[in-house]
């Protein structure tokens, strides 16, 4: 069935309405008729039967979905339908509006009833069983509407009412994704074994939410009130450190603002700081313009980190300073990390002989990805990285290693070549054990060399099972 399209507004050309019509009202038709349609034939047929009602002067025309839902009713599904209807439009052109007296009132009053009674049974009947309680009343307030006024207010009235609704179911969906704390998701710095077993004991100090979704004022209140929960659930392990990952966030609505300026005063209420992660600039900058950063007296700090992983490293390298054991300073001699992994402390002069001291300036390459795997490391000062190079040509930080960490130990292990790259990101002091040294090592001191694969193999375990840790909040 068609329709004409004498006038589409001021704003819109006629050729793109029509083009609009057509592609809506397939769609439209799709579900009428529950079976696909070619929009690009449907297209062909609209702009021939155009061109030709144009040479013939009539108006442009689109498919008419209500035609096509009435005719669909009533049993039309051939072709048959559509010479019949051409044929009826032929005979009122050649015999004038005469012919259409020949009709029987009765036959369209009683065809607008029926058509009636098919929507009242399909929306007020049908329908009760279909869709949930709240919108089934809105059908009926709807109607009701109509009624009593008429169709453009009650369709206004449903559509204001339909947002108050959706606002409302929104706002009761959880925009936390993920909880957890330090010890679950620590961060993509290696320390020493000893330094990152206290970390993970002291991991609850650390509460990380992953937010997700639209935040508005309705889901930033249940924010608030989930945290003030957390804040009376946690006895004895009172976090010091509260981390909103917004990875994961579509957007922070204005109205969500303010809600946030209330976090910050119960964050120096109770006291507790705030890192912001993940969030994109314009967030950002609306935290910004309403002072969440430097809102209140600032006893507790609040800061905005650009990932999750640096968010949770912030936090870590707190909670060393608070225990006296910063690491940013620390400067390692051989001798210090022989001690830890050598079976008696006499053995650690002993064994440094087999050790190279490798001094390195901020930037330079230990080994690249795709190198033979035939050194480990120590690192006994400074910051090291592992990269991985895009094909872009940037690069990934992967993890971070500080001083007392080790390194580049699975090569040794497996015999394969490098996996990533690994340089210095600051001036740093490495130890390098290389593979025939090692092998050497264990025939002259097999003990201490023993003790060293069991501190690799801790090292190794801590790692997994902190990936394991990790992963298990995502799954």
């Amino acid at each position: 069935m068609a329709r004409s399209v004498a006038a589409t507004g001021q704003h819109r050309s006629r050729s793109s309405a029509v083009f609009d019509d057509v592609v809506a009202g397939c769609i439209r038709i799709e579900l009428i008729a529950q079976k696909d349609l070619n929009p690009d034939h449907e297209l062909e047929v609209v702009g021939y039967t155009n061109l030709a009602n144009s040479v013939l002067g009539g108006f442009l025309g689109v498919h008419d979905v209500s035609d096509t839902a009435l005719v669909d009713r009533l049993g039309g599904k051939d072709r048959l339908t559509g010479f019949v209807y051409a044929a009826v439009v032929l005979i009122s052109i050649l015999a004038g509006a005469s012919f259409m007296e020949l009709v029987p009132t009765f036959l369209l009053g009683g065809l607008l009833i029926y058509v009636g009674l098919e929507f009242l049974i399909d929306w007020l009947w049908k329908a009760r069983d279909e869709l949930p309680l709240s919108d089934y009343v809105v059908v009926v307030l709807i109607l009701i509407v109509i009624i009593l006024s008429d169709i453009l207010q009650g369709v206004t009235f449903g559509f204001f009412v339909a947002i108050i609704l959706f606002v409302i179911n929104y706002s009761q969906l959880s925009v936390i994704k993920i909880e957890t704390n330090g010890s679950d998701h620590a961060s993509n710095v290696d320390r020493d074994l000893e330094t990152r077993e206290l970390l993970n004991k002291e991991g609850h100090r650390i509460l990380i939410l992953v937010l997700q979704g639209f935040i508005f004022f309705g889901t930033a209140d249940k924010l608030i009130s989930a945290i003030r929960s957390r804040i009376m659930d946690v006895e004895g392990n009172h976090f010091d450190f509260l981390v909103l990952d917004f990875n994961n966030v579509s957007q922070l609505d204005t109205s969500a603002i303010v809600t946030f300026s209330k976090l910050a005063q119960l964050s120096d209420r109770i006291g507790f700081h705030i890192v912001i992660s993940g969030a994109d600039e314009k967030s950002i900058k609306r935290l910004v313009k309403h002072g969440f950063f430097t809102f209140g007296e600032q006893l507790w700090e609040r800061n905005y980190k650009a990932q999750l992983v640096t968010a949770v490293d912030w936090c870590e390298r707190r909670i060393l300073t608070s225990l006296n054991r910063s690491d940013e300073e620390k400067n390692l001699e051989l001798e210090d990390v022989l001690r830890r992994i050598a079976y008696q402390e006499s053995d650690a002069a002993l064994l440094s002989k087999f050790f190279e001291i490798e001094p390195r300036r901020a930037g330079e390459y230990l080994f690249k990805e795709g190198d033979k795997g035939e050194s480990l490391y120590f690192v006994g000062a400074g910051v090291v990285i592992v990269v991985l190079n895009l094909p872009n040509k940037s690069e990934n930080i992967l993890r971070k290693f500080t001083a007392g960490a080790i390194l580049g130990e699975m090569a040794i292990y497996t015999g394969e070549n490098r996996t990533a790259s690994v340089r210095t990101e600051t001036p740093s002091v490495l130890f390098r054990l290389d593979k025939d040294k090692l092998e050497e090592m264990g025939k002259l001191f097999p003990a201490s060399t023993a003790a060293a694969h069991t501190y690799i193999v801790r090292v190794l375990s801590e790692r997994l099972g902190r990936a394991n840790r990790n992963l298990s909040r995502y799954v």
